[in-house]
């Protein structure tokens, strides 16, 4: 996999997460575009470069997620979407062999898991963290209402897959990623 183009695919996910995507959202339960991104090259990188896309994606989503303390403050806190990405990546990757990566509604259905496999790491790193004393991003009525939105934005992210899959799988050349049934070189 060449490391530019994801680097710039990364980019653009994050731009268009943060910014764009939000004004695609319905009732609270907007569509994310990482968890596509990440279907994408779990399902044509190799192994290896699949585990570091997945945590250099989570890494960053935390250092441009700031969370709310108390006080009136954010902090940065990289872990709970690093954790939610390796989780992600973990259930992606033996999926290879099973589903059928050049059909668009597969990669869509399987950004749509990845992005509820995702959120339930980031849930449970945060709910270590509270165990600890640290404060949590949320109270506690909340994470049922957090829980479903999160299905929510899982179904939508899923809907937005699809289109964005098909726009992956026309780009797939530049991506530079291994021949099936070949031999990834390990450096």
């Amino acid at each position: 996999m060449r490391s530019p183009v994801f680097i710039a695919a990364l980019l653009v996910a994050v731009l268009l997460d943060s910014a764009f995507l939000q004004v695609l959202a319905i009732g609270g339960a907007r569509p994310w575009l990482f968890p596509v991104v990440l279907a994408f090259v779990c399902f044509n990188a190799s192994k290896p470069a699949a585990w570091w896309a997945a945590l250099g994606m989570g890494v960053l989503y935390d250092l441009v997620s700031p969370v709310a303390a108390p006080g009136g403050t954010t902090i940065v806190v990289v872990g709970p979407n690093t954790i939610g990405c390796l989780l992600a990546a973990a259930a992606a990757i033996p999926l290879r062999g099973v589903v059928f990566k050049r059909n668009p509604v597969a990669v869509g259905v399987l950004a749509g898991a990845l992005l509820l496999i995702h959120q339930v790491g980031w849930f449970a790193a945060w709910t270590v963290r509270g165990w600890l004393g640290d404060p949590v991003p949320w109270t506690v009525g909340e994470v049922g209402a957090a829980l479903l939105a999160s299905f929510w934005a899982a179904c939508a992210t899923a809907l937005l897959g699809i289109p964005v899959s098909v726009l992956l799988d026309r780009i797939e050349a530049w991506w530079g990623f291994p021949a099936v049934g070949s031999v990834a070189r390990r450096v």
